[in-house]
């Protein structure tokens, strides 16, 4: 019997039936890993709302929006990618499948971008500047833009590619050959100490960006600042990829992120972080009307 079975198996045919058998089976059990889409996030050096060095890495407002979506996107491989504002513009230019976790409005919509709904509240601009230049500023408040960049006493600091205000950005772009305005690709560390070292005599930033900067150089004197005429008391960031198809699709599953996480008290934290006291009361009074956009 035991000779029958060995020449039974030992036919062509049979031995093809069994490595058939056995492909089957190790082709069934080993399935290929389907491979992840890449989601390329640019993200910028903007403390507080994005710090990506040093003590306080990570703790910015867009830090922790970007890692929401991250935790619940989980379809994509998340590649984190750090940028100038003005290299993210190029990309989106040329057309480079993209993402930013904080953008405005104004520039996402020259950009053609797809956008997302609201995702984060701040508080609005404000001209910035120290302690010994007060005078120099009299008691005007808050400050007509155009009027301050036209005295020639005063010298002025702009980030390069940057967007402040729909109402900030046109003035500034009249006035781009001043030469009283300093515009540069500087992080506004480098401009915050331009400023402490006499260089220039203000900035315009968000209260607390100044606030963060003086407290991480370890500065005592807080710096002094003024509204801006005609901005608005408080202004959203968003979400935005390349304005494709492909863009657009990612902000569907952005949204549905927003839609799940913007209600809830620990996403909402993260507007208000780096801000003093009283002005998260106003980043709280003003964030409930974020959720119905």
């Amino acid at each position: 019997m035991r000779n029958v079975m060995r020449h039974t198996w030992s036919t062509p045919s049979s031995c093809f039936l069994f490595l058939f058998i056995m492909f089957l089976l190790v082709s069934t059990a080993v399935r290929p890993v389907q491979a992840k889409e890449t989601l390329v996030w640019s993200v910028i050096d903007f403390p507080p709302f994005q710090i990506l060095d040093g003590t306080y890495a990570a703790s910015g407002s867009f830090d922790g929006e970007l890692q929401t979506l991250i935790d619940n996107m989980p379809d994509f491989d998340h590649k984190i990618t750090r940028m100038s504002f003005a290299r993210r513009k190029q990309e989106f230019l040329r057309g480079t499948n993209i993402c930013t976790p904080g953008i405005f409005l104004a520039p996402a919509k020259e950009l053609n971008l797809a956008i997302s709904k609201p995702a984060l509240t701040h508080l609005d601009n404000r001209i910035i500047f120290l302690k010994n230049k007060a005078a120099l500023f009299g008691r005007e408040n808050p400050i007509v833009l155009e009027a301050l960049f036209k005295r020639k006493d005063l010298v002025g600091g702009i980030m390069a590619g940057r967007s402040y205000a729909p109402n900030i950005d046109p003035v500034i772009q009249r006035y781009k050959d001043s030469p009283n305005l300093v515009i540069r690709t500087l992080t506004g560390d480098q401009l915050f100490q331009m400023m402490q070292n006499g260089d220039l005599d203000y900035l315009i930033m968000f209260s607390h960006e100044a606030a963060f900067q003086n407290i991480r150089m370890g500065l005592n004197d807080m710096p002094l600042n003024r509204s801006i005429a005609g901005t608005p008391p408080y202004l959203y960031t968003y979400v935005a990829c390349t304005g494709n198809d492909w863009g657009r699709s990612v902000i569907k599953k952005v949204n549905t992120v927003l839609d799940r996480e913007r209600a809830k008290k620990s996403y909402q934290q993260f507007s208000e972080r780096w801000y003093p006291q009283e002005d998260r009361k106003k980043v709280r009074r003003y964030y409930p009307h974020m959720l119905k956009e």
